[in-house]
């Protein structure tokens, strides 16, 4: 049987994460965020000079240098099973980064690939950033809209936050870079074939019936 590699991109807030998690659960999948591993970098402290350059390019809303998130992919990537499956969460955001990835899985051979760009609107990746909040412990994130009344962490019980990169002015900038930079990206992976448009406007539920509908189809259609 083939190996399941898998990726989510999108607009902040699109549900990517949240999506990347539940068909790493089905399917029994490793998962790597960039998102987070660049989070964890930026905890080290503004003693540190790469934590510090990364934590300022989080808070501005841009896109760290490529070089970075390849290091952060392999560095995971190489001490996996590579045979158990990986999901990308918040990748490929560049084209290099795109031609990357397709390259490195076509050269492995022997798996399904694909890439599901959550699309949704300017204006709801701007609410619901707006009503997210954060585990800053766990890394958990919950959403005003499902738990209106919620302050503290489901699993650790830590006060709960709003991230930085939430705040609406990032928000926007995050949005441009994403028109700039990714737009390109998901073109390149529209041509070779392997991106899937899904609405990311709709319940979790909805949303991952769509997702594990494709993989289930292109498993089946394969072996």
């Amino acid at each position: 049987m083939k190996t399941i590699y898998a990726s989510f991109i999108g607009k902040g807030n699109c549900g990517k994460g949240t999506q990347a998690k539940i068909l790493a659960d089905k399917y029994n999948l490793k998962m790597i965020s960039t998102g987070s591993l660049l989070r964890e970098w930026a905890l080290k402290g503004d003693d540190n000079f790469w934590a510090k350059k990364i934590n300022e390019d989080i808070d501005k809303g841009v896109i760290v240098p490529t070089a970075l998130v390849f290091y952060l992919w392999f560095s995971k990537l190489l001490n996996f099973d590579i045979h158990q499956g990986v999901v990308f969460e918040g990748s490929p955001r560049m084209p290099i980064e795109g031609q990357a990835m397709d390259e490195i899985f076509n050269w492995m051979e022997n798996n399904h690939f694909f890439v599901f760009h959550l699309n949704i609107p300017d204006e709801e990746s701007l609410h619901r950033s707006s009503v997210r909040r954060y585990c800053p412990k766990c890394h958990q994130t919950y959403s005003l809209d499902i738990d209106p009344d919620i302050t503290h962490c489901k699993d650790d019980n830590t006060e709960l936050i709003i991230r930085d990169d939430d705040r609406p002015e990032v928000i926007k900038k995050r949005i441009e870079e994403f028109n700039e930079h990714v737009v390109p990206t998901i073109e390149f992976l529209r041509s070779k074939g392997v991106l899937y448009d899904i609405n990311g406007v709709g319940s979790i539920e909805e949303i991952a019936e769509k997702i594990n509908q494709i993989v289930e189809d292109k498993i089946h259609d394969n072996n």
